[in-house]
């Protein structure tokens, strides 16, 4: 019994150490604000304690796009379409709960209809009614359900490599996320959290590997530890997606576009196909040379097409019937 005692207590202490020695701290909130912020970076304070990062660029006079990102993304990821499309688009980005310099929900709640209020309140706060809802992967799940909830605020859907679909095909989802569903790596991930392990998973979204910086990379890795955002990873994981909402993804009134990149490993192209039958009208644009982030790795191509299908949206509605 006493030397099953010291195992235990050896084992207890060699855990210990090794959680201390790879144990990687959270970022200074004041310094990733200092680093990852711009000019055009503001916080709505969302009337329950939480600072939603947003920005609001681009012709002010012009349409207006509102830009989701992704799980475990940043409005960042939009800042080349902003670059390209920002001379004639009203451009509004937004840091999910949970993401980037807007930290965790002080609530607790990651659901879509939290998520689709905060981007509300973001519209609401820069004065704009209705806007293009363009979202990337779980940004793009958000849309589409936002298409369901609030119909009013939206001129139109562009789903990149969206989430929600339900097929045969399942989605396969990249290292980071399947360590994030399983017991012990919900345990560990809010304190150790690899550079390596943030690489691997990036690396599974690109299908063009040299777009994939260090300097990419450290942003990922660095407000992926700002205070708060790993706890709120794995709490948004045990959120339930409701799958029961596809059922009334053909029911959507607003234009859609489809925009998706054939070599995306998490949500493949029998995703695209399945949007693209659901909802009536929709159209299908894929990439040969993208995996899960095209608006990253062939900016010019989707700012193009989304530029080409907004104006042929704002033509059609202003043709006399």
């Amino acid at each position: 019994m006493k030397k099953t005692i010291r195992i235990i207590l050896l084992l207890l202490v060699l855990l210990g150490a090794a959680f201390l020695i790879f144990r990687t701290p959270d970022t200074d909130r004041a310094e990733m604000i200092a680093k990852y912020g711009n000019e055009a970076s503001q916080f709505l304070d969302d009337g329950h304690g939480a600072k939603i990062h947003y920005r609001d660029e681009g012709n002010k006079d012009g349409p207006a796009l509102l830009l989701i990102h992704g799980s475990n993304s940043l409005l960042q990821t939009w800042e080349p379409l902003v670059a390209l499309l920002g001379d004639q688009y009203r451009l509004i980005s937004l840091d999910l709960y949970g993401h980037g310099l807007t930290g965790p929900n002080p609530t607790g709640a990651y659901d879509a209809e939290t998520n689709i209020a905060a981007a509300v309140q973001v519209l609401d706060k820069v004065g704009v009614d209705k806007a293009y809802w363009v979202g990337n992967s779980m940004g793009g799940w958000l849309s589409w359900r936002a298409g369901l909830s609030v119909p009013e605020r939206i001129s139109g859907l562009v789903l990149i490599d969206a989430s929600g679909a339900q097929v045969e095909e399942k989605i396969q989802p990249y290292l980071a996320a399947r360590l994030a569903r399983s017991s012990i790596g919900q345990m560990l991930l809010p304190e150790i959290t690899p550079r390596s392990l943030v690489r691997s998973s990036l690396e599974e979204n690109f299908a063009q590997s040299e777009r994939l910086t260090d300097e990419l990379v450290d942003r990922y890795w660095e407000l992926l530890r700002f205070p708060g955002n790993r706890k709120a990873a794995v709490d948004r994981g045990k959120t339930p997606r409701e799958p029961e909402k596809w059922e009334e993804v053909g029911t959507l009134q607003m234009p859609v576009l489809l925009l998706w990149g054939e070599h995306d490993k998490i949500i493949p192209m029998s995703h695209a196909k399945a949007f693209e039958a659901a909802i009536p009208g929709s159209k299908l644009i894929t990439y040969a040379d993208a995996g899960h982030l095209p608006m990253e790795e062939t900016p010019a191509q989707v700012a193009r097409d989304i530029d080409d299908w907004i104006q042929s949206v704002i033509a059609e509605v202003a043709a006399p019937n």
